[in-house]
This record gives structure tokens, sequence and C-alpha cells, in this order.
């Protein structure tokens, strides 16, 4: 056997390795999304509940524990100890149960509650996520391998807190760059949100050729962002044909808050 046959047999035995694990205790599920966003005032306090479901035929267990959240538009992203960032809410959430064991098929409930503090220095928005994480039991049956690879899923549920109609609102573009797929130009944009509130851009951008005719307006879908992170949104140029263009590119957030940019660019 050549030593090609060698890599591919091993590669295979990898791929096998760590997908079938994956497939097995995939079990714990989210029935009622990974966001729960209120909107209330300094000194209120409100509730909610998380919807889980051990979805397996086997016995289930999962752990429940508070994540600070931050992300980028270079795909970096953080889940630091509970309370480390400026604007964390984590320490005014309660929450329980921290261990849920499930049996198969069987639905549970996580309830929290997040009393938020009084003062008026309170503005904009605040976040956290509760750490929903499915605990794999060791796997006893067979050592023979040498190698044993088990695979935890765990779910990020943000919990988000806006201050009534408080904080600043402002978006800054940090860049665009073009490139392609399967032969059509993407125009990717870098957005950071800069203002005191979580903001949800719609991108769009209306192209003009050299002769200054309009060739077409074209959108991406919305993408939640938070104080202090940024996103990569994607725009498809599709129908769009190689020359020189201009443009203008803009960030519409709400009806109050919309920033554009002017763009220029060539497409090959």
């Amino acid at each position: 056997m050549n030593c090609y046959s060698i890599l591919k047999k091993l590669t295979l035995s990898a791929i096998l390795l760590i997908f079938v694990p994956f497939l097995s205790v995939a079990s714990i599920i989210i029935l009622n999304g990974l966001t729960h966003e209120n909107q209330v005032q300094a000194g209120e306090t409100y509730r909610g509940s998380i919807q889980i479901q051990n979805a397996s035929e086997k016995n289930r267990s999962a752990r429940i524990y508070q994540r600070d959240y931050w992300f980028s538009y270079t795909g970096e992203s953080k889940h630091d100890p509970a309370g480390t960032m400026e604007r964390s809410n984590a320490g005014w959430i309660t929450f329980n149960p921290e261990l849920i064991n499930l049996a198969p098929n069987e639905k549970a409930t996580i309830n929290f509650e997040v009393s938020v503090p009084e003062g008026e220095s309170l503005s904009g928005t605040f976040w956290s996520v509760l750490m929903v994480e499915g605990i794999v039991p060791p796997d006893t049956t067979d050592y023979s391998s040498g190698v044993t690879i088990n695979t935890a899923i765990r779910y990020a549920i943000q919990i988000v807190t806006n201050i009534g109609e408080t904080g600043t609102s402002d978006i800054q573009f940090l860049g665009l760059e073009l490139g392609e797929q399967e032969e059509t130009t993407l125009l990717h944009v870098a957005l950071e949100n800069t203002g005191e509130r979580m903001l949800r851009p719609e991108l769009a951008v209306e192209l003009f050729d050299e002769a200054g005719n309009s060739a077409g307006i074209l959108k991406a879908e919305r993408r939640k962002t938070f104080p202090g992170t940024s996103v990569l949104i994607t725009l498809r140029l599709e129908g769009i044909k190689p020359g020189n263009y201009t443009g203008v590119l803009v960030a519409d957030c709400d009806k109050d808050h919309v920033f554009g940019t002017n763009v220029s660019f060539e497409i090959g």
C-alpha cells in the first residue's frame, strides 16, 4: 500500500470518528428561539422561559450557565465569563434549574428573571447569554480503538434588555471588498455598531454605470449587531455586468436611523 492510499484511509477514518459521535449526541434542541428581547424601564423586572427537548431515544442531561457574548466581522467571537463586558446584563439575571435530566423525547422549561437596576445612568441595550450544554456520558463500551471523541452540543440563548427608547444609534462602515462565488460578484461590507442600542441594519446598494445609468438596487438580509460588535454582510451583485461603477451604500436600521456612504469599484 503506497503513502497516498494510507493517507486516504486515515483521512476517511478521521472523518467517521468525528461525525458519527456528532450525529448520536445532537439530541438537545431549543424549541422557542435563540434570542429573548425585551424593552423595559430601569427598576423594572420581567420574566421569560426557554423551552428545550430531548429529541433522542436515550436519557440526556444538560447544564445551564451564563456567559457574556461578543462577535466581530472577522469571524471572531467570545463567550467570556459572565459580567465582564461593559454592557453585560448577566448580573441582573437569575435562572433555574442549572441542571436538567431528560427522558427520551421529554420537554423541560428553563425559567429566568431579569431585574433591571434603578438609575438614570442606564441607557441603550444590555445583553448576555444563557448557555445550554448537553452532557455526554463517557463511552465505556469499547476501548480497543485507542481514541474516543465525544462531541457536546451547546446553545447560546441571548437575553437582550433594551432600556426604553434610550441610547444612541450609530453605524460605522469599516470597509468593503469584492469577491466571487459561482460566477456571481459579491460585495462584502464590514459594519460596526458604534452606538448604544442594538441595531438590525438592512444593507442596500444602488449602482450606476459610467454613463450614469442605474444598474439596479441590491439588498441583503438584516443582521443583528450589539454595541461594540461588528458584522460582515454580503451583497450578491447578480446581473451586474463587468465595468466601473459608482453607487450609494445604505444601512437602514429603522425609519429614523439610516446611514449611507458613497462607493466606487470595478467589476472585472
